[in-house]
This record gives C-alpha cells, sequence and structure tokens, in this order.
C-alpha cells in the first residue's frame, strides 16, 4: 500500500491550518489544526488520495457527511464542514481535549462501575445515531475519546459507512477492525444498530478484562473466532449483571442482542446500581493495584439523560430494578428518580417489552411491573398504539423480506474498469462488492492501466465474484539484431527503424577496417523496451602508436615488444661523442630485429647519425625483438618502436 503524504504545516483552502499527525486510519490522516476564521482549535481529516480517484466514492462521502452532520449529540464528535482543496478531499470535526480509551485501557482495566458508567455514555451517543439511522460499523476503544472532564465521546463516527458509498442499510464491502467486528459483518452481510452493539459490548470486554475476548494476529482467524466461538469467561470479580449484558450483546444472532444502543444503554443503567453496590460491599483497594481511573482523565463524569434524548427501550419503574431491598435497591430507586429516560408515549413498545424481558434474565429479584396510570386510564390509546405498531411491523416484516431476497439474489452490475490504474480498479471493483484478479499484456496504453476486462461493464453477476482485469504493460520490447562487423552507419539506421537509439563510441581496433562495428552493449538477441539505447564501439581510422622506447651509449640493449598492427616502424636518432668527430670514418652502432614467434632474424641496419631516422617493417603482429649493439666509437642513441592501428 502506498503511503500519503505529511502535510503537516499547511492550511487547506487558505482557512485549516494543519498543525501536526494526531491519527491514522485506512481512509485517512487527521491533524490537529485550526479553523483561521472562525479561531478556534480544530481536527482535520484529510482522505487519502487514492480512495478520491473514484468519482461514486466522493459523491458517497458528501451524501454521508451530511448525513452526519445532523446526528447532533453532545457524546458524538461533530462535523463542521467538508471541502475538496489541492492536497485532497478533507473534513473538519471538532477537536476533543483528552485522550482515547485505547490509550487509557494500555493502563489496564477499568473498575465495573466506570465500565458500566463509560459503556452507558457510548450506548447513548449510539442511540442518538440509531435514532437517525445511521450505524457506525467500527466501535473500537481508539474512537471512543474521553475528555478532560471525563465524558464520552464516538469519534469517527461513519468512515466504516463512507467507505462502502451508500447510503441504505445493506454492506457493500466488509468493513470494520477484526478484533471488534460483529458476525454479520465478517459474513459480508447487512449490518443494523445490532452491529454496534456487538461493538460496544466488546469495548466493554475489554474495558473489564483489559483485553478484547479473541486476540488472534490473522483477521481471518478472528473472524472465524467471532463468527463460532463464544467469548471467554470475563474475571470472577465483574458483578454478575454487568456479566449478562456483556452476555446478550455479544450474541452471535443480531436479533437475540440489543436492538440498539437505546436499549443496551437503559440495560446498563438498570445495571448500575448493583454495580455500585458490589463496589461498596468490596474492600478498598490498595493504591498500587489500584484499576480506578489514572493519567488524563481523573474522574469519569455520569451523563444524564434528558427527555430529549432518543431512547428506543421504556424505563423500568423502580419496582423493577435489578437489586435485593437493600442499599443497592436504594440506590435504584435513586438513580430511577435522577435518570429522565422519558414518558411511555414516546417509546418504542415492542423495545420496551423486549427490555423487560432481557431485564427478567439479568436481574437476581424479579419484582412484578406496575402499569404506569396512561395505560390504566386510556385504554384507548393503547388499542391504537397496538395498530400502530402492528402496521409498523408489517412494513418492517416487508423490508426484511425484500432484504432477504435481495441478499439471496446477490446480483450486481459490473462497473466500467477500463482506463484505471490498479488501485483505481482495486476500489471501484471492491465498492462494487466484486475482486478483481490482474494479468498483464503489452500494449500501446501506458503501463500499468487497465485495458480489459471480463465480464464487461454493465454485465450482471453474483456479488463476490472475481472480474479479471487486464493491465497494460506497455509496448512491447524490441529484440537487439546482431550488428558486429557491419558498418556502423548502418547498424545505427537499423536501429531506429526498431525504435531504439544508437551510442557510437570509436575504439582502436587492431586489424579492423575503419568504421567497422567491434562490439555491442546490450549483445544480440537481448529484450528492450522502445526507446532504449545500444552502445556500439565502432573501429577508428589507424594512426601510428608509441609501443615503447630506450635509450643508450656505449652499452648494448634488447629490448620486446608485442605487435597488433599490420605494420609497424622504428624511429632513433645517434650522434658520435669524442675523437670520432674528427675523423670521416667512425665504427658506430648497430640495431638487429627477430622475429621470437619463429626465432629468425627479420633485419640488420646501422643507426646512421641523425635523429629522426626510420626503419619500417610490414610484418604484422607477433613479438620482436631489437638489440642494439656499440660500435667502437663513443656514440649516444634512442630509439622508438610505434605500432600502426
Amino acid at each position: 500500500m502506498p503511503h500519503a503524504p505529511d502535510l503537516s504545516g499547511r492550511a487547506l483552502d487558505g482557512r485549516y491550518e494543519l498543525h501536526a499527525v494526531i491519527g491514522e486510519g485506512a481512509f485517512g490522516r487527521v491533524y490537529r489544526g485550526r479553523d483561521r476564521r472562525l479561531a478556534r482549535p480544530v481536527a482535520v481529516k484529510v482522505i487519502k488520495p487514492w480512495w478520491a480517484e473514484d468519482p461514486d466514492w466522493v459523491r458517497s462521502f458528501e451524501r454521508e457527511a451530511q448525513l452526519l452532520a445532523r446526528v447532533n449529540d453532545p457524546g458524538i464528535v461533530q462535523i463542521f464542514d467538508v471541502g475538496y482543496a489541492d492536497e485532497g478531499l478533507y473534513y473538519v470535526a471538532e477537536l476533543v481535549d483528552g485522550e482515547s480509551l485505547a490509550s487509557r485501557l494500555r493502563r489496564g482495566p477499568l473498575a465495573p462501575s466506570d465500565a458500566c458508567e463509560m459503556a452507558e455514555q457510548l450506548c447513548l451517543a449510539l442511540a442518538q445515531a440509531h435514532a437517525q439511522n445511521v450505524v457506525h460499523r467500527d466501535i473500537k476503544p481508539a474512537n471512543v475519546l474521553i475528555s478532560a472532564r471525563g465524558r464520552v465521546k464516538v469519534g469517527d463516527f461513519g468512515v466504516a459507512r463512507l467507505a462502502e458509498g451508500s447510503t441504505d442499510g445493506a454492506a457493500a464491502t466488509i468493513v470494520g477492525t477484526p478484533r471488534y467486528m460483529a458476525p454479520e459483518q465478517a459474513r459480508g452481510r447487512p449490518t443494523s444498530p445490532a452491529t454496534d452493539v456487538y461493538g460496544a459490548g466488546v469495548v466493554l470486554y475489554e474495558m473489564l478484562a483489559g483485553h478484547p475476548p479473541f486476540m488472534e494476529k490473522s483477521a481471518v482467524e478472528l473472524a472465524l473466532r467471532h463468527l463460532n466461538d463464544p467469548p471467554p469467561p470475563l474475571p470472577l470479580s465483574t458483578p454478575a449483571v454487568l456479566v449478562e449484558v456483556v452476555r446478550c450483546a455479544l450474541r452471535k444472532d443480531p436479533t437475540r442482542r440489543y436492538p440498539n444502543g437505546g436499549a443496551m444503554a437503559d440495560a446498563l443503567a438498570r445495571a448500575q446500581p448493583a454495580v455500585s453496590a458490589a463496589r461498596e460491599s468490596e474492600p478498598e483497594p490498595e493504591p498500587a493495584g489500584s484499576s480506578l481511573w489514572a493519567g488524563p482523565v481523573a474522574t469519569l463524569a455520569p451523563r444524564r439523560r434528558t427527555a430529549a434524548a432518543p431512547a428506543t427501550a421504556a424505563a423500568a419503574p423502580a419496582t423493577a430494578a435489578a437489586a435485593p431491598a437493600t442499599a443497592a435497591a436504594a440506590g435504584a430507586s435513586a438513580m430511577a428518580a435522577t435518570r429522565v429516560i422519558g414518558a411511555p408515549a414516546a417509546r418504542d413498545t415492542a423495545a420496551t417489552e423486549w427490555l423487560e424481558r432481557e431485564l427478567d434474565e439479568i436481574t437476581a429479584t424479579r419484582v412484578a411491573p406496575a402499569m404506569t396510570p396512561r395505560r390504566n386510564v386510556n385504554p384507548p390509546a393503547r388499542r391504537r398504539r397496538g395498530v400502530a405498531l402492528a402496521f409498523v411491523g408489517l412494513i418492517l416484516l416487508g423490508m426484511v423480506a425484500g432484504a432477504i431476497l435481495i441478499g439471496s439474489n446477490g446480483r450486481v452490475r459490473v462497473p466500467d474498469l477500463r482506463g484505471l490504474r490498479k488501485a483505481s480498479v482495486t476500489v471501484k471493483a471492491r465498492l462494487s462488492k466484486l475482486h478483481p484478479t490482474f494479468s498483464a499484456r503489452y500494449n500501446s496504453a501506458p503501463r500499468g492501466i487497465s485495458i480489459a476486462q471480463d465480464p464487461l461493464p454493465g454485465t450482471r453477476v453474483s456479488d463476490d465474484q472475481a472480474i479479471r482485469v487486464v493491465l497494460s504493460a506497455g509496448p512491447a520490447p524490441v529484440m537487439v539484431p546482431q550488428l558486429v562487423g557491419g558498418g556502423a552507419t548502418a547498424g545505427a539506421a537499423a536501429l531506429q527503424r526498431l525504435g531504439l537509439r544508437a551510442n557510437l563510441t570509436q575504439v582502436p581496433a587492431p586489424g579492423i577496417a575503419p568504421g567497422l562495428v567491434t562490439h555491442q552493449t546490450p549483445a544480440a538477441g537481448s529484450d528492450l523496451a522502445r526507446h532504449a539505447t545500444v552502445t556500439l564501439s565502432v573501429a577508428e581510422t589507424p594512426r601510428w602508436r608509441p609501443l615503447t622506447s630506450f635509450a643508450g651509449d656505449s652499452s648494448g640493449r634488447s629490448v620486446p615488444f608485442r605487435i597488433r598492427g599490420t605494420q609497424w616502424r622504428v624511429v632513433y636518432g645517434m650522434g658520435y661523442q669524442g675523437l670520432c668527430t674528427l675523423i670521416f670514418i667512425c665504427s658506430g652502432p648497430s640495431a638487429q630485429v627477430a622475429n621470437l614467434n619463429t626465432n629468425s632474424t627479420l633485419n640488420r641496419f646501422d643507426l646512421n647519425k641523425g635523429s629522426g631516422q626510420i626503419q619500417i617493417f610490414k610484418s604484422g603482429q607477433g613479438l620482436f625483438q631489437i638489440s642494439i649493439s656499440p660500435g667502437s666509437d663513443t656514440a649516444r642513441w634512442s630509439v622508438q618502436v610505434q605500432d600502426y592501428y
């Protein structure tokens, strides 16, 4: 996978300063920033460039951002703006001053009462989103932020949904984090609010145990554990009511879990008195072994529900509190008095009845629930609600049946993948629930561009089907011809016709006619890309080249040497010394040339007085030796042997 650039120090659209990277995920990188116009700190998430290459994904991103912006709740990190700068697609969100739950859990598990309160705040935030038909799909400790005041905020909301490129309820691809992924996500099935409930259940398990229920390293192994295995037991110190809440949230069948975040929040609210009572009955822990809050978040601020907060499960009457008539029961009454959960008329009746059944499972002492005054004095309203609920139930059954039919059909239309690079093909195919496989062949298109696909665009196929995509490997290579022994001009012309370049280098070449190619690189038969260069060594015009030289006076000298050219010569000079300059006849030095290959004498000659004297030999290549014999008179001489090639 390619790496996105670090944009720290830039300002998007001249407004949003990017100060430092504070996080990174599969779809983008998050920066701590500042809004110049409103003079406030913000978090800016810049989408990685290869996601923005697909226009369908960009349109989906904008639709989802608009949808998420409508989810207004203190427990959800708010989106302020969406834009497309030169640096890429981005959105601007609220900056939470605190730490993530993942960071907190690195210091150890939480006390049960703190875990219960934090999980309730998380579920209340999810309830608000679920009321707007928004499913997070990636609930995990890294996305649960804890402000400096101990308030819980759900971050990175909807990014997994954005990756699917749709705003409907069906899953377009498998998204999420394997350790926190619900079974239906692992199967690639449609997700629902119950999917977030499963993620919240895994987070609550980790807060109590200090680790997730399944810890395998392989994503496949994790998916199989979530699909088939029950979670390991929680620590023995965990209150039974919390164990039952986790057990219900982690059921494999989404229809048997809490139906949404509001229902799980109500179950946690009912469990809180018993959890608090269990904590008060335990001895005070030693400071060194304490598992209470530490670090930036000193205390967990309780989050009180108000009548305006959406809720999908009815509040249990004070008489249904899950604790015996002890101090825990008094705590249950106090909790019921301080939490305004909502009037029964504004609640989902089905969810209410479901929650009451769940409460029967998780409470140690069950008291028959009292009828509310509205049920006693307004029976017609009850009947109207029953009829409306039945009508809504029929609609839901029709929607479920349609989803089953669509899911069983499992047909998708193949998109046009031609003309795209490999990364863009992968993104676009997976958005359509297809799996691309790649091959390559030579083509005039640029290397790496998709040039063909099977099935063709517009064909309807089963989802999860493999799509064969052919990428261009660039133009076909050219085989280098044999050019050694031919003329350099003709060789260069032949390379040009093949689309190759020639680089001519003049080199000495004894025995070879000038202008002929003596060597080529690469060798003949090699495959080269078009416009590559072939270096040709060309024999240059012959010239006399000094081979060896020596000098002497009254003593003799013999020097062997090797000739490479077709001919060679001896250039010498000699001058008499002493009395010989006063007489006319002097006995001077002489030279003898021998062929060492045949052990024969090639020539004898005397060194005449003067300089620049020349003796030429056309013997061809071989090993030779020249010997200088001194004369009877004193003389100085010098000899130079020159080869011709």
